[in-house]
Parts: structure tokens; sequence; C-alpha cells
């Protein structure tokens, strides 16, 4: 998810969605969290319940309050995890630690998590327009690239039911770097088998996402959720 907004990047995501080459379409590089499915209301609905299942270790607070508390927690601990100095889960209970402001073995760190993970993966659904979107790019081959943990975002692909439609899957664990290193991105390339200059890179991060399949030459789209010109189905015209 992105977390920049500054006028430079708002400049590259109005001019990364012009044509960088004329020749056609021939596949697609897809973003996963909040640009395939909707993380950003499973986060939602995954703090709800983590903030009532631990009412009494909290001071009462508003939702907003809490959801940015819970965001600049995992901003702290997010690039130790992708520098290798922890792993998944000890970020994971890092962030359960620093939220409760609590001192938990990792045991009670994983106890205290699990009413968010149950939530979280209970919310695990597609963005509303990519029932179209997949039927309309069904003749487009497609690779899925996320900076998730590969496990957990094979997980949500199979249960989404959004395995079948792509050819696979690139993550860290596969390249050994992390978007927005182009390594992922011709980690991609390579299972699709196709030059930048006929692929499309679609995602929601104008940073991670967008500005190194540009880079790529790749012609790039960057979804936001609650803009209607910038949904998943409006990258169909940098297809065409």
């Amino acid at each position: 998810m992105p977390t920049h907004g500054n006028a430079w990047e708002r400049n590259l995501i109005s001019s990364s969605q012009k044509p960088s080459s004329i020749l056609p379409v021939q596949a697609l590089l897809i973003d996963l969290d909040d640009t395939l499915l909707d993380d950003r209301a499973a986060t939602q609905h995954a703090l709800r319940a983590f903030v009532a299942a631990h009412n009494q270790a909290l001071p009462l607070a508003d939702e907003a309050d809490a959801m940015a508390r819970w965001r600049r927690i995992m901003a702290a601990h997010r690039p130790r995890h992708e520098r290798g100095e922890i792993s998944f889960v000890e970020q994971r209970r890092a962030r359960v630690r620093d939220f409760l402001a609590l001192e938990l073995n990792d045991s009670a760190a994983d106890a205290a998590f699990e009413p968010y993970r149950l939530a979280y993966e209970s919310a695990w659904s597609p963005v509303p327009e990519y029932s179209e979107f997949l039927r309309r790019t069904a003749l487009r081959p497609k690779v899925i690239v996320t900076n998730g943990d590969r496990s957990q975002q094979l997980r949500k692909i199979e249960v989404t039911g959004l395995a079948e439609h792509f050819l696979g899957v690139v993550t860290p664990e596969d390249c050994g770097q992390w978007k927005p290193n182009p390594m992922m991105f011709s980690a991609a390339l390579a299972k699709l088998n196709v030059e930048p200059s006929t692929c499309l890179m679609i995602g929601d991060d104008p940073v991670r996402d967008i500005e190194p399949a540009r880079r790529l030459g790749m012609r790039t789209f960057c979804v936001s959720t609650g803009h209607r010109d910038r949904s998943l189905l409006h990258a169909l015209a940098m297809a065409t």
C-alpha cells in the first residue's frame, strides 16, 4: 500500500498513464494488495477484531487513530524485515508488542495476534471489478508481483480464486529483492517471456510499482481505491 503523496508522485501517477510504446500489450504484471485484493478493508476489519479482543489492555481510542497508529508501527518494522534483520513472524510479533505496549514472549505475542489473523484472513476479497477485469484479459498471460510474504500471498490467491488466472507469482523470496528493485519485475518478465515494451504493470504504489516498471520500459497504470477513473477496469485502456 502506498504511503506517499508528494507532488512528484502525483505527477508520476499522471505521466505513468501515458503509453510509452505503440506496441500492443502482450502480457500483464499486477500487484496484489490494494490492486487485485481489497487489503485496506481487510486490515480495517482485522484491526477492529484485534482492538476488541484486547480492549482491557488498550485505552479507548478512535478507530481512525488506532488505524493510524497501527500503520505507523507497520512502517517502523517493515524496513527491518525487508533488510533481513527480522523474519516475517518476528516483525508481526514486534507490531503486537508495540501496539499493546506490553512485554510479551513469542508465544504470548503469537496468541495476542490470533484475533487479528483470523479476522484478516476471513476478510480477504477481490476488488469489485476483478471478475470483469479477468474476463476481459483472459487471453493475456498475467503474473502477480507482490512484496508480501510468499506463503501468505499464495493463500490469499488460492482462497480468493485468483490462482487459475495467473501464470505465476513473484515475491521477494523468489529473487532476493523487494519492489522497487527492478529484479522483481525482471523475474516476472522472465516468467512471461516478453519484452518490457509489450507489458503493462498495474499497481497502487507510485514508488514501488509504477516508477521501476516505467524505468524498465513498461507502460504502467496506477490504481487508486475510491477514484473511479483509476480503477482496475480503467487500466484496460492501456492494454489496447
